[in-house]
């Protein structure tokens, strides 16, 4: 049996997993606090230079069914996909992802004054281990990536999935799916760059 003290692969899932609940416990405690109101985007903040709410908005909640659809989300990404990345690489998919959804709100959807969820960021996170997913398992990477265009198609023309706001008892902002997605794929081909960039360099 590999020693995780020793095992670079298993040092690295183990901290991998460790960002994973940290965003669990860090969601559920801002939740339980109450702080939702604190952390959400607002839009007259960030116009005010409120800047970290561009990314504090996505560990907050409507409430505790939101939160947990949300979590069992991650949690797929946390089993399926873990491997596919350092450490450092997924910390780079969260950021870029939050970003793409809170200024892709920002810019283009004015009629959304206050924004929570990590669903957009989710978005980017599974179009991230999608496409990672075609480089070790083609046919499984493919058909997820399928289903997620299928999916982020759907909600583009028809709205939000069927059940989905029913579920939260909130509106749900379909277009935050769209910029997270596109976060993720922008953050697979800076890290797949930044990969032959580095191979580059050793040859040389």
């Amino acid at each position: 049996m590999p020693d995780s003290l020793t095992n670079p692969n298993a040092l690295r899932w183990h901290r991998i997993h460790w960002l994973w609940l940290l965003i669990v416990l860090l969601s559920a405690a801002l939740q339980a606090a109450d702080l939702v109101p604190v952390w959400r985007f607002d839009r007259r903040l960030i116009s005010d230079r409120h800047y970290w709410l561009l990314f504090s908005a996505h560990m907050v909640h409507l409430n505790w069914t939101h939160w947990a659809l949300n979590m069992a989300g991650l949690g797929i990404v946390a089993f399926f996909f873990s491997s596919y990345g350092r450490l450092w690489q997924w910390l780079c998919v969260l950021w870029l992802s939050a970003l793409f959804v809170s200024l892709g709100i920002y810019w283009w959807n004015p009629e959304v004054v206050t924004y929570v969820g990590l669903s957009g960021v989710l978005h980017g996170l599974f179009l991230y281990g999608a496409l990672r997913e075609t480089r070790h398992f083609p046919l499984s990477g493919y058909v997820l990536l399928l289903l997620l265009i299928g999916k982020l198609a759907w909600e583009f023309f028809n709205g939000a999935m069927p059940g989905s706001e029913s579920m939260t008892r909130g509106h749900v902002v379909t277009d935050a799916h769209l910029y997270g997605a596109i976060g993720g794929v922008v953050s697979f081909a800076l890290l797949v760059l930044a990969e032959w960039l580095t191979r580059m360099a050793r040859k040389g």
